[in-house]
């Protein structure tokens, strides 16, 4: 079903009050203007489309919606429920507090207590007659009767009329008159009403030092890498030299993370009958670019491993960009509600901060990331995503007769820095730092993905989490070296991840024969 069709499926499932609750919570991010002309749900996505508020790849915003409304049903439609969508509220919330708290009193308020509750209100008897309890709050918002900072109105009014609803108004003001949106990455968000209990490990934060005081919407991305470093914005293709320098500086860890928290973090859930999806894209044969020999050894072993932790594996070989980026959306469009994880292996050459596709032309990293954040895939929101990259990512030295590296013919040098989303539960394992390449042997397969799949393959057994895995691949691949030329490699693993992730053992012992324990 394509993304209109779906959403006129939605619109025939609603009716005339739905539109109205729909329209009166959308006051704050669409204009009032439009919203006067909206009759019918297909209008008021329209809207919302017109904006960017919701496409194809992104349409959270509509599934927060229809929660708030109660309007559970519908979300299947979404490819989502309830749950899934209760988990990710507290990070990618749109709808403000304040706006759901009076949706809530609405939705709450009896037909004489509204009686009573128009009698008191100081307003024009024109604006109180065959109107409904909305219709009589936008014209308080309208009056500036009422507003995000002072609801002290409304407190007199239910104060005498109910003072059971009072409650609701008084659990808006204990968060403040005014609570900013959170953004989503590994900032505590402030929660909207009744999800607070959804935080996750409030003693991890970032914070930012700017003699500007610039706020984190501002173009600041969190990474951090496992050693602990923290990397800014990715540099687009005409930055100064030394940005990420520059962004170094003015990132901290918070000091309230200590070792005692460390220890004491959180695990991922892992405990799904059916682990999750592994999709490995295996692209070996290019238009023009030279033809990745032992490829096929890494897809093997990538397959063998992530079968044996109990994944659902697809490998799809020589994908052109367009086909690369069909297929990513055929994963994000997957129900993941009763899944664990996912995982996301590309095989390929590579310049800096992109991966190739079989025509020669170029996918950057982070569009392959950006289809499964939590607002863009919502049944995977707050589950781990894992994404496994081999190619190169920079200029790299001629290679001997059986070491390989993974970049296409030699290009002009594209500077990009590769990190992840700025979300929350992302790990991207590359096979080399920005800038070098990556080593890939004819017959046994590249050194990083081996090296991979043979310490998931020792270490998971002994209850090892994936950021000490990660760390002993890039010692196993650091002592690697070409005889006949001397080449080296170093991986590297970023994440935001916010638990440790340990994949459950599996019952049976892993036996393969791709994965090359003795390969040079």
């Amino acid at each position: 079903m394509d993304f209109n069709s779906m959403l006129l499926r939605i619109d025939d499932g609603l009716g005339r009050e739905d539109i109205e609750a729909l329209k009166f919570l959308c006051r704050d991010v669409l204009r009032k203007n439009k919203l006067l002309s909206v009759q019918s749900g297909h209008e008021l996505f329209q809207q919302l489309m017109t904006e960017d508020l919701i496409n194809e790849d992104n349409y959270f915003l509509l599934g927060e919606l229809l929660y708030i409304i109660n309007h559970h049903s519908l979300l299947h439609d979404l490819g989502t429920n309830k749950v899934e969508v209760q988990k990710a509220l507290p990070h990618h919330w749109k709808i403000s507090p304040y706006r759901q708290m009076l949706y809530e009193l609405s939705e709450n308020v009896t037909g004489e207590d509204e009686k009573r509750i128009l009698f008191i209100l100081p307003l024009q008897k024109k604006h109180k007659e065959n109107k409904t309890f909305l219709d009589v709050l936008c014209q308080l918002e309208k009056e500036n009767a009422i507003t995000e900072d002072n609801v002290k109105l409304l407190e007199e009014v239910f104060r005498k009329v109910s003072p059971d609803l009072l409650k609701i108004i008084e659990k808006y003001k204990e968060r403040g008159d005014k609570l900013h949106r959170p953004e989503i990455g590994l900032m505590q968000p402030s929660a909207p009403p009744d999800y607070e209990h959804e935080l996750i490990n409030p003693h991890l934060s970032i914070q930012v030092s700017s003699k500007d005081n610039e706020s984190w919407d501002e173009g600041i991305e969190s990474l951090i890498e496992h050693n602990g470093t923290i990397l800014g914005e990715a540099e687009k293709e005409d930055d100064e030299s030394g940005n990420i320098d520059h962004q170094l500086s003015d990132l901290r860890l918070n000091p309230e993370v200590t070792p005692q928290a460390s220890l004491q973090m959180e695990l991922y859930h892992m405990n799904h009958k059916h682990r999750g999806y592994c999709l490995i894209i295996d692209n070996s044969i290019f238009m023009k670019g030279k033809r990745r020999e032992g490829s096929d050894k890494d897809a093997g072993a990538l397959s063998d491993v992530f079968s044996w932790l109990g994944l659902e594996v697809e490998i799809v070989k020589n994908l052109g960009t367009e086909q690369i980026r069909g297929c990513l959306k055929r994963f994000k469009s997957k129900d993941h509600s009763e899944r664990d994880c996912f995982v996301c292996c590309i095989l390929t050459h590579g310049e800096s901060g992109t991966v190739m596709g079989s025509d020669d032309k170029e996918v950057s990293i982070r569009e392959v990331m950006s289809y499964f954040t939590a607002t863009s895939c919502i049944s995977l929101a707050l589950k781990p995503k894992l994404f496994f990259i081999q190619a190169c990512q920079g200029i790299y030295t001629h290679p001997s007769s059986k070491v390989e590296p993974d970049a296409s013919v030699p290009v002009e040098h594209k500077k990009y820095i590769v990190n992840v989303p700025k979300e929350a539960d992302f790990l991207l394992g590359m096979s080399t730092v920005d800038g070098y390449a990556a080593y890939r042997h004819k017959k046994y397969g590249s050194w990083y993905i081996q090296a991979l799949c043979k310490n998931l393959v020792e270490m998971v057994p002994r209850g090892e989490d994936i950021l000490s895995i990660l760390t002993k691949v890039n010692k196993d691949v650091s002592l690697k070296e070409d005889s006949e030329q001397k080449l080296k490699q170093m991986p590297q693993p970023a994440y935001t991840l916010l638990k440790k992730l340990i994949f459950p053992v599996p019952d049976v012992p892993f036996r393969s024969t791709t994965c090359q324990e003795n390969s040079p």
